[in-house]
């Protein structure tokens, strides 16, 4: 079915020409971008279906779908727990491994409950304009593997949002050996479900909604050997990408401990130094290795919320940028960032960089920022037809409504999108070309219903 949206009012393509066009039309045929210009409907050479669906576009900033490239959706039910408010790393991760066993063995931490919390983060991040969502699920009991990753693809589809399910691991436990004390897998477990993930949801097709990521919680964490198992794994399986958390302090720390070596040097020895491999946080790397980042192909998911969250301040982002590294943009999860808002933490980022670049004139910008949560993230993800707005291109899109009081006396919709706002909320979201989000509430679900399951599911104690 053909769906135009006629006559928007600003586009940011993000393309390869960086092309922001005005007063202009764009037609989503078939799941893509099949033409964008000027009164496509009486163009001849298009022949709009009859039935054909039209979205007036004025008063609209359309960008494409933002791409959240590190999320734990499970956190959703972890958020502003006041004793960990002040917490350090160590602590905060004993407090929230503590809480996940308790709900489990009380027989409360259920795929049924994970599925309900997914659904809630994800219907939040579609009324926030993200259209894609790589997920890193890492807790699980000892012993045989729970459908709680299952239950996340579910969750996706049910709400309409394009999904990465990272196969999250904890397969080594942290050297004081309490954090997630019990929640420690064998690697040959994990190995094994990881591979029946892919054999039963992995698609590898450029307009896939699913795909399967490998993603060990972190050299911190995990065996080496697990490590090596995944490339391997990852290596027959096409589409198939490596995740994991590095340089967020702990792992720096722990490393050097145990191996007397970084954590990217970790990584090398491994068989991660490669361009299937993409890392969150990284706000501790000596500045030396940036460059070998960049010559591995390996890219990076900043997560500037999270990291503040921590006490740990900002990567150094616009060092990643002069050595050519490419960089995503995620939220991390709700247990240390407290929502899955992308756009807030733009924001929070677009203002915090300026306090650790000297020089003005290497502020991060809008439209750098904007550009790593959207195409910067679908190369984390390894999706090249997400990302962008350009024929041929897979139309996920969101747009925010330039009309609200909020928006009065903005010079540049762009620059506002970040700068200014009562609310990251937006006007309209597709996916593949489908109406996920309009008027401001979501089309796929009703929102309240799903926040209403998911507290019923959802144990506060």
């Amino acid at each position: 079915m053909d769906l135009l949206l006629r006559r928007i009012e600003h586009l940011v393509t993000f393309d390869d020409e960086e092309r922001e066009l005005r007063d202009v039309d764009v037609l989503v045929r078939d799941g893509r971008i099949a033409a964008i210009g000027t009164d496509l409907a009486d163009d001849p050479a298009i022949s709009l279906a009859a039935e054909a669906e039209v979205i007036d576009g004025r008063g609209l900033l359309v960008l494409p779908g933002l791409i959240n490239a590190h999320q734990h959706l499970y956190q959703v039910g972890l958020r502003a727990i006041p004793e960990l408010e002040r917490a350090e790393i160590r602590s905060w991760l004993r407090g929230v491994g503590f809480r996940c066993l308790l709900w489990s063995n009380q027989g409360r931490f259920t795929p049924e409950l994970v599925g309900a919390l997914a659904q809630a983060g994800l219907v939040e991040s579609l009324l926030g304009g993200v259209t894609t969502v790589a997920d890193q699920h890492y807790f699980f009991r000892s012993g045989p593997t729970e459908p709680f990753i299952e239950a996340t693809i579910e969750a996706a589809a049910t709400v309409g949002a394009r999904f990465h399910a990272g196969r999250g691991t904890l397969t080594l436990g942290p050297p004081d050996g309490r954090a997630h004390a019990g929640s420690v897998q064998a690697v040959d477990e994990v190995v094994r479900h990881a591979a029946e993930l892919i054999g039963a949801f992995h698609d590898p097709a450029p307009e896939a909604m699913v795909r399967i990521d490998l993603a060990p919680c972190g050299v911190h964490v995990d065996r080496p050997e697990l490590f090596e198992q995944f490339a391997d794994l990852a290596a027959d399986h096409e589409g198939v990408r490596l995740h994991t958390h590095l340089y967020e302090h702990v792992d720096t720390e722990d490393c050097a401990e145990r191996y007397g070596i970084t954590p990217w040097e970790f990584l090398v020895e491994h068989g991660w130094a490669q361009p299937r491999t993409w890392i969150a946080h990284v706000v501790d790397p000596p500045l030396t290795e940036l460059a070998a980042f960049a010559a591995a192909g390996v890219s990076v998911a900043h997560l500037p919320a999270p990291d503040l969250r921590m006490g740990w301040g900002y990567a150094p982002v616009r060092q990643m940028l002069d050595v050519g590294v490419t960089v995503g943009f995620g939220t991390t999860g709700s247990a240390s960032n407290d929502g899955a808002n992308l756009l807030g933490d733009l924001r929070l980022a677009i203002l915090g960089h300026r306090s650790v670049i000297d020089d003005p004139d290497r502020w991060l910008t809008a439209r750098e920022l904007l550009r790593m949560a959207t195409r910067g993230s679908a190369a984390c993800l390894g999706r090249p037809d997400l990302g962008h707005v350009s024929v041929g291109a897979i139309a996920d899109l969101a747009a925010w409504d330039l009309n609200g009081v909020d928006r009065v006396g903005v010079h540049d919709p762009v620059l506002g999108l970040l700068l200014c706002g009562l609310s990251s909320r937006a006007e309209l979201v597709l996916v593949g070309g489908r109406v996920v989000v309009e008027g401001g509430r979501c089309t796929t679900v009703d929102e309240r219903a799903v926040a209403a399951h998911a507290r019923r599911l959802l144990p506060l104690t």
